[in-house]
C-alpha cells in the first residue's frame, strides 16, 4: 500500500499493525492465458472467536481506534497509504472483497457475479440491484464504469493507478500519461499533459472507457484487458477499486465524464482535490466528519444493503504521543492503540489471552486464557506483508530544506550526494541489524535479503545482503567522488566527503518511533567512522512526511509498503520504477534496466523462468543499492478481551469494522 506505502502506523511493523500481517497463501500466479482464477465463495469467513472474557466495554456501540497519523486524502483514486485506506474499506466498497482472512479468496460485494472470457481478456460484472449510496441515489452500472475510468485518467505515480493501468493498457503501461506520450516525458506533470496535442489527449481518454464499458438496461460492466491478468480479480478487491456516485463526483468537482477535460484532473494533488475531505459511498458506515489532526468519525449506515453493521459508530483519533495512547488504553477510554515496537512490554504486562499463528494451517490457533485477571488479547507469530526500509533520494529537489548548504562544504551535501554508489554502500554497511532486529522487535523480526517476499518467486534465502561492517563503509566513503573530479575522497587532494565531511537531515513520521532510531543507528554509526558526518532525524506530521517525499525533498527516509496483491509483481515494480523509484528520483537509465528485467518477470508464465529473472533483478538491486532492505517481523497484536468479530486480513489496510461488535 502499498505501496501503499503504507500510513502503514509503521512503527509497529513487529508489534501491533492493525491488520495483522502474513504470508503463508500460494502467491497469485503470473498474468498468463489459462491461469486459474482466485477462489470465489459466498460468504466471507470470520476469524475464529475467542470465549467471552467477563470484560466489557464502556460503549460497546462505539469503537475508538487511537494511530499515530491521520488520511492524507479520502479519495479512492488517490488514496495510496493505510490511514486514508482504512476509512475508504469502511464507507466505500467495491465489486468483490476478500473472504475473511484470505489472500487470494473472494467474495462477491457491489458484483453478484462476474464471468472471463476464455482468452482471459474480458470480464463480465453482473451488478447488483438495490444498493443504494448514502445520500440516497441508486448505484448503477454507469457509476462503476465512471469509478473505474476517473480513476485511470486521474493517474499519476504517487497513487494507486498503475495496479490498473498495466491490465488495461500493457506491461510496463503503467500511467494514462503514457498513452499520450510513450516516453514517459509528461508523467506527473499535469501542465506539459495539459498542453500536449488535444487528439492525443482524447484518444487516450477514448481507449479508456472502450476498456470500460457499462449497459444499464443489462446491469452489467465489461472490462477489456490489454493481455490475461492473473491478479485482476485481487487487484479490483483493494480500495482504488471503490465505486462511487457519478453524479455526486461531478457535482463536487470530480471529472465530468468528458474525454475532451481529463486532462485537468490528472495526477492532481490530494489538497487540491475536492473530494479529499468528503465521501459517499455504499458501504456500512457513513462518513460523519474529518477534524484535521484529530479525528475521523464514521457513523452506522443504517439502509445498508445487508444487515447493518453492530457498531453505532467507530471514531479513529490521532494521538502521536505514545503516553496518552497507552494512558488512553489502560482507562478504556481507547479499544485500539498504536503500540510501538519498543513499548508492547508494556501492553505485554496486560495480556490474558493469547492467540499463536499456526504455519501450518495458515490461520490463528484457538486462543488461550492465560490470565483470567488480565483485559488483552495478543495475537502473535503470523509472517507480515509489510515491510519499511531505507531510501536514498538520488537527485533531491531544489526546494528541499533537509540538506543544509546544499554544498559539499562540511555544513549539508550537494542535491546528487546518493547518486554517488559508494556513499549508498557506506550508508549500508553503516547500518546494525542486530541492534535494530535486538531493540525495536526484541528479536521478532529477520533480515530481509531481497523485495519478494517468502513463498513468492524471486525469493532467495541465500541472497547476498549487506552487513554491519564499519570497516567497509570506511573503505566505501573513502572510494566515494561526491566533487565529480575523477579522484577518490580518500586521496582527493582538494578535499572530498571524506575530508570535508557532510551534514543532512533524516525524515521519519512524528510518532513513528521506530522510525526515527532507524536514523538514529546511522547517524551513530556514521559519527564513529568519521566525526565529520553528521544526520540529524527530524520527524514531520505524516501528511507533510508523505508530500515530502513525493516531492523528492528528503535526501534518504525510511518508508513503508504494504503488499497490494500477493504476487513478486507488487513489490519489484513499486521499488524499482514505480512509486519510490519516483520518489528517489532515480535515473532514467537504471530504471530502463529495472524496467527491462520487470516487464520479462510480469510476463513469465513459468514459475522457474520467473524465479530465474527476479534472481537478476535481485542482483542488480543489491549491487546498486538503492535502497537499504531492513527486516521482516511477525505480528505481535493487541485487542481488548471484549472486542470480537475481528478479521485479522493481512492484506487490509487496518480494520474492516462492519464484523466488529463489543461485549
Amino acid at each position: 500500500m502499498r505501496k501503499l506505502f503504507a500510513l502503514l502506523s509503521l512503527l509497529v511493523l513487529a508489534s501491533m499493525i492493525l491488520s495483522a500481517c502474513g504470508g503463508g497463501a500460494p502467491a497469485t500466479q503470473p498474468p498468463v492465458p489459462g491461469t486459474d482464477e482466485p477462489a470465489v465463495t459466498d460468504e466471507p469467513a470470520a476469524t475464529d472467536e475467542p470465549a467471552p472474557s467477563g470484560f466489557t466495554s464502556k460503549d460497546p456501540t462505539t469503537f475508538v481506534s487511537v494511530q499515530i497519523g491521520e488520511p492524507e486524502t479520502l479519495d479512492p483514486a488517490l488514496a495510496y497509504e493505510t490511514a486514508g485506506a482504512e476509512v475508504i474499506q469502511n464507507v466505500y466498497e467495491t465489486l468483490i472483497f476478500y473472504d475473511g482472512e484470505a489472500t487470494d479468496k473472494f467474495v462477491p460485494m457491489l458484483a453478484e457475479s462476474w464471468e472471463l472470457s476464455d482468452d482471459g481478456l474480458v470480464y463480465t460484472f453482473q451488478i447488483r440491484e438495490g444498493v443504494k449510496f448514502h445520500d440516497g441515489a441508486d448505484m448503477t452500472p454507469s457509476d462503476v464504469a465512471y469509478s473505474y475510468q476517473r480513476g485511470l485518467l486521474y493517474g499519476g505515480y504517487s497513487g494507486p493507478q498503475w495496479l490498473l493501468a498495466e491490465p488495461f493498457f500493457g506491461v510496463g503501461v503503467d500511467d494514462i500519461s503514457l498513452l499520450v506520450d510513450d516516453t514517459g516525458a509528461l508523467a506527473d506533470d499535469p501542465a506539459a499533459l495539459g498542453g500536449a496535442d488535444a487528439e492525443a489527449l482524447k484518444a487516450a481518454c477514448e481507449k479508456v472507457t472502450a476498456a470500460i464499458v457499462a449497459d444499464d438496461a443489462a446491469g452489467t460492466v465489461t472490462m477489456t484487458l490489454a493481455q490475461p491478468w492473473g491478479p485482476f480479480l485481487p487487484t479490483i478487491a483493494q480500495t482504488w477499486g471503490s465505486v462511487m456516485d457519478q453524479d455526486w463526483t461531478v457535482a463536487n468537482g470530480g471529472w465530468d465524464g468528458s474525454c475532451d477535460t481529463w486532462q485537468n484532473f490528472y495526477a492532481v494533488p490530494s489538497e487540491s482535490d475536492p473530494l479529499t475531505t468528503i465521501m459517499n459511498g455504499t458501504g456500512p458506515f457513513m462518513f460523519d466528519h474529518w477534524t484535521q489532526g484529530e479525528e475521523v468519525v464514521l457513523v452506522r449506515n443504517d439502509n445498508y444493503w445487508r444487515e447493518p453493521a453492530k457498531l453505532e459508530r467507530v471514531v479513529i483519533k490521532s494521538v502521536e504521543e505514545w503516553g496518552t495512547r497507552f494512558t488512553m488504553l489502560q482507562a478504556g477510554d481507547a479499544d485500539y492503540v498504536d503500540v510501538p515496537a519498543e513499548n508492547r512490554s508494556q501492553v505485554d504486562e496486560m495480556v490474558g489471552e493469547r492467540c499463536e499463528f499456526d504455519l501450518a494451517t495458515n490461520t490463528y490457533k484457538e486462543c488461550e486464557v492465560v490470565d483470567e485477571s488480565l483485559p488483552m488479547r495478543l495475537y502473535i507469530g503470523r509472517p507480515q506483508l509489510i515491510s519499511q526500509d531505507l531510501f536514498f533520494t538520488f537527485n533531491v529537489a531544489e526546494t528541499s530544506n533537509y540538506v543544509g548548504s546544499g554544498q559539499l562544504d562540511g555544513n549539508g551535501i550537494p542535491l546528487d550526494f546518493f547518486s554517488d554508489i559508494h556513499v549508498r554502500k557506506g550508508f549500508a554497511y553503516s547500518f546494525d541489524w542486530d541492534v535494530y532486529i535486538s531493540d525495536v522487535f526484541e528479536g521478532e523480526a529477520v533480515q530481509q535479503p531481497v523485495l519478494a517476499r517468502a513463498g513468492m518467486p524471486g525469493y532467495q534465502a541465500d541472497a547476498p545482503v549487506y552487513t554491519f561492517d564499519l570497516d567497509k563503509a570506511t573503505e566505501e566513503f573513502k572510494l566515494a567522488d561526491v566533487d565529480h573530479d575523477g579522484i577518490p575522497a580518500g586521496d582527493d587532494p582538494e578535499g572530498d566527503v571524506w575530508t570535508v565531511g557532510f551534514r543532512l537531515q533524516a525524515l521519519y513520521n512524528q510518532g513513528n518511533t521506530s522510525r526515527q532510531v532507524i536514523s538514529e543507528i546511522i547517524a551513530a554509526n556514521l559519527a564513529t567512522i568519521n566525526e565529520l558526518f553528521a544526520v540529524e532525524t527530524v520527524g514531520l506530521p505524516w501528511p507533510t512526511f508523505l508530500r515530502t517525499l513525493r516531492a523528492s525533498e528528503a535526501p534518504y527516509f525510511t518508508s513503508g509498503w504494504l503488499e497490494d496483491i500477493h504476487d513478486p509483481h507488487n513489490w519489484y515494480q513499486p521499488y524499482m520504477v514505480g512509486t519510490y523509484a519516483a520518489r528517489q528520483a532515480l535515473p532514467d537509465e537504471l530504471m530502463e534496466q529495472f524496467r527491462d528485467i520487470l516487464n520479462r518477470g510480469v510476463s513469465a508464465t513459468d514459475p522457474a523462468e520467473r524465479q530465474a529473472i527476479y534472481e537478476e533483478a535481485n542482483a542488480l538491486y543489491y549491487e546498486q543499492v538503492p535502497t537499504v532492505l531492513l527486516a521482516t517481523a511477525t505480528s505481535h497484536q493487541f485487542y481488548p478481551r471484549y472486542v470480537k468479530g475481528i478479521i485479522l486480513n493481512p492484506i487490509f489496510p487496518n480494520e474492516y469494522y462492519y464484523t466488529f461488535y463489543e461485549e
